[in-house]
């Protein structure tokens, strides 16, 4: 069965040919053939989903049409003139098949205007969450389906609720306002960003995976950080901060209320160790550890493919985990880009070498340090043995060094 966002993608031509020569059946059929061999949307079942709402098979759509066609050429017949491919749409559904039994007449701008509305939380003009929960359904199936990867976020302003209780609502929905505004514009056409509740806000990420979704998150938390660390109310400063929790399809969950809870989890973690931070969730925790190289006294190289290292100066490693090191660098990496990251222990005596593809670059000129960028990278676990030679050198590390 055709899913709605599929129907968004072929929704103006399919409107666009019912506009153009509605008198030619033989042209219509041809024309919906080429839409489906272009795309592969099954567009008979889009065309009556665009004009009824109602969802249903193609084949059982291709059949409604057909009739619908002969039942127009009957109506002509009939009434002396033509009467549109709409009007026998209506007519048939109505008063031959009978799905539609109390339609309501609506221009169709007139009612994706209402629909948008409904979307919408009124006061910070992001989604409401009756909207994101669909948009996460959607894009659960059309993960699984294409085998993509899908990232939420769960966000939380560390210390609203005492401006709210010392500044009062007014203030408190300006603030919620502008905290919308720097989120949409730090994200994609494609994210999907709603008002969960007062002061907590989600992200969805489609195509995204656990590191570029950290990177997302780290981007948002520091324009908030920069935002309101010269934000006053009446004199007096606001430094308001955000925290955010993490989670990933299809590697925490399938289910959707599931992968929000454990973004929420994350979210909690991440408060635990103080405001103004990013955490990520993992199914087994003690397993999936995110460590400073630079506290751990871990030494870091990085090959770009099979070429030699890295000089030291030009690149600062943040934090490795066992998916993925984020990495500050003048170097300039492109997405996609095959690297090979080799880790020393303090000791000199332990060395393990990953393999990873850089899933997203960060400039960081706007927090004031021109000419660098934050570079994620994703090691590539199906590569032979990695993933549990990470694990265990991650782990060995962690004990070792101490809290």
């Amino acid at each position: 069965m055709i899913a709605p966002d599929e129907v968004e993608r072929v929704k103006g031509e399919l409107l666009a040919l019912l506009d153009e020569d509605t008198h030619n059946e033989e042209r219509i059929l041809q024309r919906l053939s080429q839409i489906h061999a272009e795309t592969g949307i099954e567009v008979h079942a889009a065309l009556l989903l665009i004009l009824t709402r109602l969802l249903m098979e193609e084949e059982e759509a291709r059949a409604h049409w057909n009739a619908i066609l002969q039942h127009r050429i009957n109506l002509i017949t009939r009434v002396g003139r033509d009467v549109g491919l709409r009007v026998a749409v209506f007519d048939y559904f109505l008063n031959i098949n009978r799905k539609l039994t109390r339609p309501r007449i609506i221009e169709l701008e007139v009612l994706e205007e209402a629909e948008k509305s409904s979307a919408m939380d009124p006061l910070t003009g992001l989604y409401n969450q009756r909207y994101f929960r669909s948009a996460l359904q959607k894009e659960l199936r059309r993960s699984k389906r294409y085998e993509l990867d899908l990232a939420l976020l769960y966000m939380d302003l560390d210390n609203f609720r005492e401006i709210n209780e010392r500044y009062g609502d007014l203030v408190g929905d300006i603030l919620l306002k502008e905290v919308a505004i720097l989120v949409k514009n730090k994200i994609r056409d494609i994210d999907v960003a709603a008002r969960h509740s007062g002061e907590e806000f989600v992200l969805l990420l489609p195509e995204t995976e656990r590191m570029g979704a950290y990177l997302v998150a780290e981007r948002i938390r520091r324009e908030i950080e920069r935002h309101f660390v010269r934000r006053d109310v009446d004199g007096k400063p606001i430094q308001m901060t955000l925290s955010v929790g993490i989670a990933q399809y299809p590697d925490d969950s399938t289910v959707g209320e599931r992968l929000i809870g454990r973004a929420e989890e994350a979210l909690y973690q991440s408060k635990a160790r103080g405001p103004n931070g990013v955490s990520v969730y993992y199914r087994e925790r003690r397993n999936f550890i995110r460590i400073d190289p630079e506290r751990r006294g871990l030494k870091i190289e990085i090959r770009p493919g099979e070429g030699p290292a890295l000089p030291g100066a030009d690149s600062s490693p943040r934090n490795i985990s066992r998916s993925g090191l984020l990495v500050e660098t003048a170097r300039g990496y492109s997405i996609g880009e095959e690297v090979l990251v080799r880790c020393h222990d303090p000791a000199g005596s332990e060395t393990i070498t990953m393999r990873g593809r850089v899933v997203r670059v960060e400039d960081l000129e706007d927090i004031g340090r021109p000419g660098r960028c934050d570079v994620g990278i994703a090691f590539l676990l199906e590569w032979e043995h990695q993933e549990a030679e990470i694990t265990e050198f991650l782990q060995r590390e962690r004990v070792g060094a101490g809290p």
